[in-house]
């Protein structure tokens, strides 16, 4: 009986973190979403050109990237509720500066640097490093729920931050995202992650524990570092994070163009908000029974239909385009990530996993910053986002090769470790 309750009670507080990741990435994914709404909000206002506006946006997630293998050693070493507390303060304090903001040098710092090292503290590597120690043996499940709060975020803080744009300005908005932030980020820490809560290696028992003491025992950061395999999952990572900060970025600024409204645009992509909750559950699921490469390859599929039907959308008198856009790319949008998670957790998974981790995601900071600068750069070029959007075409679809080759390199090494 006792070892029931302790059975029922150590699973109610691994569906605690779950819900924890869920809401965090859920406040971190709808931030990230929000920046196509600023985007147009403070080229309005400021008449600053695309490009200069979109490169605040390439510094934060750039800056956001560089962050995270910090992120990622602090939670090895100082655990997950000091960690997530202290991503909760900096962020709320840098959205609610960024309401002061009057001069493009100020976006760059409180949203380019302050909001996210925030972000950065509370997203992917401190609950992915949490949740891969929790659950061993269902990661793309648990991976998939948590990442489902991505499109919870989206949804409801995209039409909402344009609607206190709208409403408000867009100052007002930010002091209102401080607020939320403030709300949901921090009090959640201390309910759901014990003081006593310092993430280490999981305890297994049989061949699972015999993998993963390996792992832990070998799989440090300068290992992981020289490593083929890692290289090539990063390069991939920047790839599709690259691809997809032209689409996130610009989205909204492309159906404004052809002349959708904001609220309109803005809505439309809340709607892919939604559908991705589904994706993401269900690839999640797929990564826990299938081959998690061919996952991963379904997920830009299904992605690039839906850019090749932003592409074709020219006016305002095919909004099925946008849908269809909606509804694809929804799928595909944050899948990728959770899938190229698991993968690596796979690989790299032991005591340093978060830190490895870490320097494995500074890829989105990377691609993800060059692709937010680069289709803004590409617009100011050509005056249109036709270029742009087959640049990410290209780079999701080149990632899909990349990631099938690394999974023969890994079964090599491993071939070559039996030896």
């Amino acid at each position: 009986m006792v070892q029931q309750t302790t059975s029922v009670s150590g699973a109610l507080k691994r569906y605690g973190l779950v819900a924890l990741a869920f809401l965090h990435i859920a406040v971190g994914r709808g931030l990230h979403g929000t920046f196509g709404v600023f985007f147009v909000a403070m080229v309005d206002a400021f008449r600053w050109s695309r490009a200069a506006t979109a490169g605040a946006i390439s510094l934060a997630i750039i800056f956001e990237g560089a962050c995270l293998p910090w992120a990622g050693g602090l939670i090895d070493r100082i655990g997950g509720r000091k960690t997530l507390m202290l991503g909760g303060v900096i962020l709320a304090i840098g959205l609610g500066f960024s309401s002061t903001i009057s001069a493009i040098w100020q976006f760059y710092f409180w949203v380019g640097i302050v909001s996210a090292a925030g972000i950065a503290l509370i997203g992917m590597v401190p609950h992915v490093a949490i949740l891969t120690r929790a659950f061993p043996q269902r990661r793309g499940t648990a991976l998939g729920i948590a990442w489902a709060g991505g499109g919870v975020g989206i949804v409801l803080l995209v039409p909402v931050t344009q609607l206190m744009i709208d409403n408000w300005s867009w100052p007002m908005a930010y002091v209102g995202l401080a607020a939320i932030t403030a709300l949901l980020v921090i009090p959640p820490v201390q309910f759901f992650l014990p003081d006593s809560e310092k993430p280490g290696p999981t305890k297994l028992t049989g061949a699972k524990a015999q993998v993963d003491e390996h792992q832990s025992t070998d799989w440090t950061v300068k290992r992981a570092l020289t490593n083929l395999a890692f290289w090539l999952l990063f390069i991939a990572r920047t790839l599709a994070s690259l691809g997809n900060q032209i689409i996130v970025t610009h989205q909204i600024a492309h159906a404004v163009d052809v002349g959708y409204t904001k609220v309109f645009a803005a809505s439309m992509f809340g709607l892919m908000g939604v559908i991705s909750i589904g994706g993401r559950i269900m690839f999640g699921y797929l990564a826990d029974v299938m081959r998690r490469e061919l996952v991963f390859t379904w997920v830009q599929i299904i992605s690039a239909v839906g850019v090749f039907a932003l592409l074709a959308m020219r006016d305002d008198t095919t909004p099925w385009l946008l849908y269809i856009y909606g509804v694809c790319y929804g799928l595909g949008q944050g899948s990728r990530a959770l899938v190229l998670s698991a993968i690596s957790a796979d690989i790299f998974h032991g005591k340093h996993f978060g830190a490895i981790f870490g320097f494995f995601t500074f890829s989105i900071g990377i691609g993800g910053a060059i692709g937010a600068w680069l289709g803004g750069f590409l617009f100011d070029v050509m005056g249109n986002y036709t270029v742009s959007f087959w640049v990410s075409l290209a780079c999701l679809i080149i990632s899909v090769f990349i990631v099938l080759f690394s999974s023969r390199v890994v079964e090599a090494q491993k071939q070559i470790e039996r030896k």
